[in-house]
């Protein structure tokens, strides 16, 4: 329930004096802060352990130097060394529960103390896992001679008992006893270094554990908020300028609902980030208040850096600090209120405890446009929100938030034009890029047509903008770059941004409405980064690097040479399929090129989707109609894999399957394929598994079926298109026929298509990019099940996919900037 505080004849020195307060204060937070702190202590705890590890010889060296001192003071260090561990083990930690008994906190008693049990079974559970399962290096970084010589591994869990402690007893610039409390700890852990009880990663990893631990309970079970709240609030608003009478809360955050608060400070609060009041001073002035509170300000930081990463053209960056993002979404604002743009204007700032507060002008509206009547929205309405748009915009000023929430409508203020404010800058950019502004627009495009229909906005927007801008901003209408509340509203309305973009096609028939890509990477692209990472690692954990380096010196140049010529010969046979297939004319030089760029593009996606999406941009980019490129694609994605099977075929009859690996199945593979198609035919008999497969199916079918029959009616565009999917097949078998051969390894040539055809198909299955770790994994299976040797076929495949991967990336990024430069992508 929302706290109502009202000063019921004060006292002359109380500072709420006559103040009415509204809110319901959080006494305790979830970092999120904290949570990454913990994860970025765990990377260093692990890089602690590696380099302890993979680094003995320098630690070592390290620790005798050190005990080569202690020598000469062991008889001098022998107090020191008693007089730390008492300070660490019992003054800390006494000092540390009597601060915080001091004042008044024994649920934080409560917590250093469980935090202190926590860390110290950790540190438990470290040294015997580590005893059981450590590698034998991990064991000598963490260990010290025993009496007898033998090696003990020395985790001393007090360090990290102390360490969890000091952490959750909250940051150590807060208070001085955990600043010097601190430095105590670290003393001592280089006292016990230097007297040779612990090693030097040993005695990091244990502050380390014990810091991990407190950040993780600390972030569970939240920590006490350092929020201007009641009278240090109304003190900020003080020292901004203003003398308040009454605060209402006016956003929802967690259990909290605001009550009796104004449409227009409920709208600004459901999209402000951090705490917004509705305030009324004692002149009777209506103001907003932005509280912005630092325990929240990593998590936007986050948010603003990963769409700046994320997007390409977008210019914004994250702020570091709270009061950065404060000053920051300040300056949008004034510049966009300077341009002559309905916004409320910035009246004042302070701070007070960790709480930016800025104090704007209250818009004179009256409902936020998502709160108003369809029938309200008419076209002076929809063209009084484009007018501030383009105020903005021409000013050199980007929102990059709009919906229809940050718009805010009031009725005719007696110029006979309808109201219209803008709200909530604090994604806004100053200076903004050409793309910034065209989100912009999107943005405003879509918000108008969940409201009124995709034809009004559409129409509004034509009387707004230029018909070049109109194009412009058809390729960006897609869900990734409207805010969510936006996407929302989009969801209700099915197929609402394709509509749009066949209603900007009627006015403007020659316009390009193909997705324009404008982010870097998405979830799946990092996911399958991920993957290939992962992959890669479990290959690569298996090498014996003194085999493979001997394997590699032995190789033959000469036949790697010619490897690199086969690969160069792939981008041949996919550019005269494509030539082949096409139905316009296109450069023989340019499409070469084109193939050649996609070996670039298939750092980010998974194998073969790179070819086929710089193909069909090269198609749309001569105006080829969308469903003729897209069946143009398809038709050389299909002979691609009738070429594979139908070659695969042609050597089994030419070589006679002399291979090991061509030979014909077992009966029991051809049982298991049978009782697979007899299933298949089965499930077809229901008429439900026969719509949703004829619902897969029949599209792409029909969408390239037209295209077929064209060029099955020119049969030598067919033999053409056929021979340039051989030969890129055919160049890719024979490059890894040479690489075997560098190596010594005679296999039939049957074996080596086989093997490549099995990769091909792994590396399509496994969503990594070029699929890295799946053809690895593959090929290197299959050259042991053909009996090389592992200390041989590793090198193979690391060798084959050096030239027709890695090696291909550097001239990909030459063709891909090529093709810009002359306007073909």
């Amino acid at each position: 329930m929302a706290a109502d505080t009202t000063a019921q004849e004060p006292p002359a020195t109380d500072p709420l004096a006559g103040v009415v307060i509204h809110d319901e204060p959080e006494t305790r937070v979830h970092r999120v802060s904290d949570l990454f702190a913990a994860s970025g202590t765990v990377v260093g705890l692990v890089l602690v352990l590696l380099l302890g590890a993979y680094s003995l010889e320098t630690t070592q060296g390290f620790t005798e130097d050190v005990r080569g001192i202690s020598r000469l003071l062991q008889r001098l260090l022998v107090a020191p060394v008693n007089i730390f561990s008492g300070v660490v083990t019992l003054i800390v930690p006494a000092a540390v529960i009597i601060d915080l008994a001091v004042r008044r906190e024994p649920r934080r008693i409560l917590e250093v103390l469980g935090a202190a049990v926590l860390a110290f079974i950790a540190t438990v559970v470290a040294v015997i896992t580590t005893r059981e399962f450590g590698a034998p290096e991990l064991v000598s970084s963490l260990s010290v001679r025993g009496v007898e010589g033998d090696l003990i591994i020395q985790l001393p869990a007090y360090l990290a008992a102390v360490s969890a402690m000091l952490t959750a007893a909250g940051l150590r610039t807060t208070r001085r006893v955990l600043s010097v409390s601190w430095s105590l700890l670290w003393i001592a852990a280089a006292v016990g270094v230097i007297s040779g009880i612990v090693t030097l990663p040993a005695a990091i990893t244990v502050v380390l554990i014990g810091r991990v631990t407190g950040l993780l309970l600390r972030w569970a079970l939240g920590s006490t908020a350092d929020r201007a709240y009641s009278e240090a609030l109304v003190d900020g608003i003080r020292r901004a300028g203003f003398e308040p009478r009454r605060l209402v809360r006016a956003d929802a955050r967690g259990a909290y609902q605001p009550a009796d608060v104004d449409d227009v400070s409920a709208a600004i609060g459901r999209t402000r980030s951090g705490r917004v009041y509705a305030v009324t001073t004692v002149e009777g002035h209506h103001l907003i208040v932005n509280a912005l509170d630092g325990d929240q300000h990593a998590a936007g930081f986050l948010a603003k850096l990963w769409g700046t990463i994320r997007f390409r053209g977008v210019d914004a960056r994250a702020e570091m600090s709270l009061r950065h993002t404060a000053e920051s979404t300040s300056l949008a604002s004034h510049a966009a209120r300077t341009a002559g743009v309905r916004t409320a204007r910035v009246l004042g700032m302070s701070q007070a405890r960790d709480t930016m507060i800025t104090v704007y002008q209250r818009p004179v509206a009256s409902r936020a446009l998502c709160d108003a009547d369809p029938d309200e929205v008419t076209d002076a309405v929809l063209d009084a929100i484009w007018a501030e748009v383009s105020r903005a915009h021409d000013a050199g000023i980007a929102h990059r938030a709009l919906s229809a929430h940050t718009i805010l409508v009031g009725d005719d203020d007696g110029t006979g034009e309808p109201v219209v404010w803008l709200t909530t800058w604090e994604m806004g950019e100053v200076a903004a890029s050409r793309l910034s502004r065209r989100i912009d627009d999107v943005q405003v495009l879509a918000a108008t047509a969940a409201i009124v229909g995709p034809g009004r906005a559409v129409a509004a927007a034509f009387r707004a903008l230029d018909e070049d801008v109109v194009e412009q901003v058809a390729p960006l209408l897609q869900f990734i770059v409207l805010p969510r509340e936006t996407r929302q509203a989009v969801k209700a309305h099915d197929k609402l941004l394709p509509e749009l973009r066949t209603l900007i096609v009627q006015r403007i028939p020659d316009a390009s409405t193909e997705q324009q890509n404008i982010a870097r990477f998405g979830w799946r692209t990092v996911f399958t980064v991920a993957a290939a990472v992962i992959a890669g690692g479990v290959v690569l954990a298996g090498f014996n690097a003194q085999e493979v380096l001997a394997a590699l010196r032995e190789a033959n140049l000469w036949w790697i040479g010619g490897a690199f010529g086969w690969s160069l010969l792939t981008f041949i046979g996919a550019a005269l399929a494509m030539l082949a297939f096409s139905p316009i004319k296109l450069p023989w030089f340019r499409i070469v090129m084109v193939q050649v760029a996609a070996a670039y593009i298939a750092l980010a996606v998974p194998a073969g989707v790179g070819p086929a999406a710089l193909n069909l941009r090269t198609l749309t980019k001569r105006r080829v109609a969308g469903p003729i490129a897209v069946a143009t694609v398809a038709l050389v994605q299909v002979s691609a894999i009738v070429v594979t099977v139908l070659g695969l075929l042609l050597l089994t009859l030419i070589t006679g399957s002399e291979g090991t690996l061509a030979a014909l199945p077992s009966s029991a593979v051809l049982l298991g394929i049978g009782t697979v198609a007899a299933v298949v035919a089965i499930a077809l008999l229901v008429p439900a598994v026969r719509r949703w497969s004829s619902a897969k199916v029949m599209p792409p079918l029909r969408q390239t079926w037209p295209r077929l029959v064209q060029v099955l009616g020119q049969p030598t565009r067919l033999m053409l298109g056929l021979g340039g999917n051989l030969l890129q097949t055919g160049a890719y078998v024979g490059a890894f026929y040479c690489t075997l051969q560098a190596f010594g390894q005679d296999l039939a040539v049957i074996d080596v298509a086989v093997l490549f055809f099995l990769s091909n198909a792994a590396g399509a299955i496994v969503p990594t990019p070029g699929g890295l770790g799946a053809v690895e994994a593959a090929l290197i299976a299959g050259l042991l099940s053909a009996g090389i040797p592992w200390s041989v076929g590793t090198p193979v495949v690391i060798i084959y996919r050096l030239i027709t991967y890695w090696a291909r990336v550097p001239m990909g990024y030459a063709a891909l900037k090529f093709l810009q430069r002359k306007g073909e992508l």
